[in-house]
């Protein structure tokens, strides 16, 4: 099994001991994340991180446009001679660079709705993007039918904050302007919204020009970690909004699940402020019951 944690910070290097990969994000290439990494921060810790015989993947989330094209190769580029471990990627764009360069057997086709069940993942793979993170709504029952022999290709988000609702409107930085507030707040990752008929808090985030609204629940597989692991390989951990040691703890949690079934009270333990939810893993999306 491969433990990958996006990280906030570059402190979390050292935190993460217990990891397998770093998940490194960039303001050019990504967005959702707590900091961006420069290419020369980014070249350090792939050096110290091999060093360690961990990997450092890049997240590269964004959707491009054909006028960043050019850029997108070059910063790619960048990245394949600093030597980093794979892409997890969601713009075919980035594929098709990589394939230039003989790196698309480094990238990880990450994209949150498009790999939602069994037929959708297998037919990504006959088209030749092998690797494969499964989407934050696909079931557990079409992860059940994937293909054992396939097992070290696939991986999924086992634990994170999980964004349900992203627009171009500029809602926090209006709702600054409206108030007359800091201009700053507009990069804070402390900010929540809070809908008139509702008494949950969701946090939100406003990254180059992308408004996200993310679940008020963490979600957690911990209850299903030893399903997951006989047909995949990669635990994605997301540290987004979270304390990075609370993060490694509970990476030591799914770790002793593994072998051992954990209470989810176990977690709770941990910090009882927190709340969870299994998210779409055993609920199809648009079917209620």
């Amino acid at each position: 099994m491969e433990i990958v944690v996006k990280i906030n910070n570059y402190d979390d290097v050292k935190q993460f001991n217990n990891a397998d990969a770093y998940l490194l994000s960039n303001k050019f290439v990504s967005f959702r994340y707590s900091f961006s990494f420069s290419l020369n921060q980014i070249k350090k810790i792939t050096k110290e991180s091999h060093l360690n015989e961990k990997k450092v993947y890049i997240l590269i989330n964004k959707i491009f446009t054909n006028d960043h094209l050019i850029k997108l190769e070059a910063y790619i580029q960048n990245l394949i001679s600093i030597g980093v471990d794979g892409f997890y990627f969601c713009d075919f764009a980035v594929f098709v660079i990589a394939k230039k360069y003989n790196f698309s057997d480094k990238c990880y086709f990450y994209h949150e709705t498009f790999l939602r069940n069994t037929y959708d993942i297998l037919t990504y793979q006959e088209m030749g993007i092998n690797n494969i993170i499964c989407s934050k709504d696909m079931h557990i029952d079409d992860i059940n039918n994937l293909p054992i022999k396939n097992k070290e290709q696939y991986g999924i988000m086992v634990f994170g904050y999980v964004s349900l609702y992203e627009s171009k409107r500029k809602i926090i930085s209006n709702f600054i302007k409206q108030n007359n507030l800091d201009k700053n707040l507009v990069n804070s990752t402390n900010l929540s919204i809070k809908e008139e008929t509702r008494n949950q808090h969701y946090k939100i985030l406003q990254q180059n020009g992308i408004t996200s609204i993310f679940d008020n629940n963490i979600w957690c597989y911990l209850d299903y970690s030893q399903q997951l692991a006989k047909h995949i390989n990669i635990f994605i951990f997301d540290c987004l909004f979270l304390n990075s040691e609370y993060v490694s703890k509970v990476i030591d949690l799914f770790k002793k699940s593994l072998n051992e079934k954990i209470s989810m009270n176990e977690l709770l333990k941990l910090d009882n402020s927190l709340s969870f939810t299994e998210g779409f893993l055993t609920k199809r999306v648009g079917i209620e019951k």
